[in-house]
């Protein structure tokens, strides 16, 4: 590692990477009452800490032991950890788009280290793996943006869920995420459609705030449509994308068509752990 990397990377700890969303935190605009009981600085910040922290619910994190509460304070720079209604109706008007400017702040820090170098996979480009996450799911709560799916007993559910971007490597444990795209109702009718339109809204986005990053997408059979690869290649992206037989028959028919006139070109490799690896 270059020196001037390594002096930089000494600089990094968690600590220090928290000051930044925390410091975002305060520039938030609070939508609420001055005379609030709770700073929305301490909300985003306990909202932040429960996820990170993987807490099952809003209750159990707030019901933390004594001790844990004095890490929260000095970790997550929390102050009074606010309660389940106070939590609920204070970040939910909140606008989530200067959130995500947070993602390239922390990418700017990352990459100012070296460490983006180290996550190069091919001929400078990285690995950015996009995948969708749900994070609320109800039967009987929902509101104009909820995704719904139909249940075996003809129940309906409501969803809140996105696609998360992440930066990765297959030698390195650790990953980072880059953006984070809702997925809404109003994308369309069905499921899919939501989430393909939220997927090229998301390359849009990652775009236009890392127009230098050589990227190779890795999704999955969803996205493994003309449009959409056609937006990856106007970048100058690459992709990798997985496909099924049964949701892509013309392509798989186009395939052995191909093979059958001698077309294709086949690899077979076997890994060090005597995995056998084929690539056509």
């Amino acid at each position: 590692m270059p020196r001037n990397y390594k002096k930089r990377r000494e600089k990094i700890s968690f600590e220090a990477l928290m000051q930044i969303p925390s410091t975002a935190f305060v520039q938030i605009p609070d939508h609420r009452r001055a005379n609030s009981s709770y700073h929305l600085a301490d909300l985003l910040r306990s909202a932040f800490a429960m996820f990170s922290l993987k807490s099952p619910s809003l209750l159990s994190f707030r019901e933390q032991t004594t001790v844990e509460r004095e890490n929260l304070r000095a970790i997550y720079q929390i102050g009074d950890i606010p309660g389940d209604t106070q939590m609920r109706a204070g970040l939910d008007p909140v606008d989530p788009q200067p959130l995500r400017e947070i993602f390239a702040t922390l990418f700017g820090t990352l990459d100012h280290s070296g460490l983006v170098k180290e996550y190069e996979y091919w001929r400078s480009h990285v690995l950015v793996s996009v995948d969708g996450v749900s994070h609320f799911s109800s039967t009987r709560i929902h509101c104009p943006h909820c995704t719904t799916r139909t249940r075996r007993d003809g129940t309906t559910s409501y969803h809140h869920s996105g696609l998360a971007a992440v930066l990765i490597h297959p030698a390195h444990g650790e990953v980072f995420p880059l953006d984070f795209e809702p997925i809404l109702n109003a994308d369309g009718a069905r499921k899919n459609d939501c989430e393909r339109s939220a997927a090229k809204r998301l390359s849009a986005a990652l775009r236009e705030r890392h127009p230098d990053l050589p990227l190779i997408l890795v999704e999955d059979a969803l996205y493994a449509n003309a449009p959409h690869i056609r937006q990856i290649t106007g970048y100058g992206w690459r992709f990798i994308l997985n496909v099924k037989p049964d949701s892509h028959a013309s392509l798989e028919k186009q395939f052995a068509g191909r093979r059958s006139t001698g077309q294709v070109r086949e690899l077979r490799q076997i890994d060090p752990q005597g995995q056998q690896h084929y690539f056509a």
